[in-house]
């Protein structure tokens, strides 16, 4: 007896789906491609997906994690305004310390930590306020502790360099009364400096020329030292920069406003 083309085609198709779905789901590689590739083409939601759809297969595997830690950041950072941004945060977060648990001694997972920990705990502290000011401080430790942590495991590494140069200027520039508040109930306000925050800045600068969010931090901190030529300059260079993902087009728009409330 003849089987119709139809049947002919379902059987083929059910010996043949096993190999490919093994092969698959043995190997992450195409869901961190696609996952990149989306990032490259500036839709962050889509790549979330894309890391997301592979870790139901790989939950442990750290690029995945760490991959979706970053594109759930960055995703808080590209919208606008702080509505609806809690449960990116703290997805976000999560796969962060997932990824730091599953590979403690990467560079990577550590600072992708800190970036994760430290945009919720401005979130909170925007949010929130004083009611969470404890929350926020936990946060900001463990987040310094994953960043000197990635330092030593990659000291060539630009991304903690950043992370660390925002914590010096974000932490000096508070108001007078949220740093003796921190000094007398939450035991203790962390040395930090405008000029430590440069340091770190530069370094991860000399280390990646083009990254915008390097340039941009390095002119807000020159901002807030009142050194607005050198600010402007470093806007100038974060405008020249290539975009490489969503983000940086976020921040050149970020960017092109520092320029204006200069001028």
């Amino acid at each position: 007896m003849r089987l119709p083309e139809r049947a002919v085609g379902a059987i083929l198709l059910t010996i043949a789906l096993p190999t490919s779905f093994h092969a698959q789901s043995a190997d992450p590689r195409g869901a961190i491609a696609r996952g990149d590739s989306l990032m490259a083409a500036l839709d962050t939601p889509a790549a979330i997906e894309a890391y997301r759809s592979g870790l139901s297969s790989h939950t442990e595997d750290v690029e995945l994690l760490w991959k979706l830690a970053r594109a759930l950041s960055n995703r808080t950072a590209e919208t606008a305004g702080p509505e609806g941004d809690r449960p990116l945060h703290e997805e976000a977060v999560e796969v962060a310390r997932r990824a730091v648990a599953a590979e403690p001694g990467s560079a990577r997972t550590q600072t992708m930590l800190a970036v994760a920990l430290g945009r919720y705990g401005r979130w909170l502290a925007h949010e929130c306020r004083i009611r969470c000011a404890g929350e926020v401080v936990e946060m900001g430790r463990e987040a310094y502790y994953a960043t000197r942590r990635a330092i030593e495991i990659d000291p060539y590494d630009p991304a903690p360099l950043i992370v660390l140069g925002v914590y010096h200027r974000e932490l000096s520039t508070v108001p007078v009364v949220v740093k003796l508040v921190a000094r007398t109930f939450l035991g203790g306000y962390p040395p930090v400096s405008l000029r430590q925050s440069t340091v770190s800045l530069q370094r991860a600068i000399r280390l990646e020329p083009d990254d915008v969010t390097a340039h941009l931090e390095l002119a807000r901190t020159y901002r807030a030292m009142g050194r607005r030529v050198e600010a402007r300059a470093e806007i100038d260079r974060a405008l020249a920069a290539p975009v490489r993902e969503r983000l940086d087009v976020v921040e050149k728009g970020e960017a092109q406003a520092l320029l204006a409330e200069l001028d």
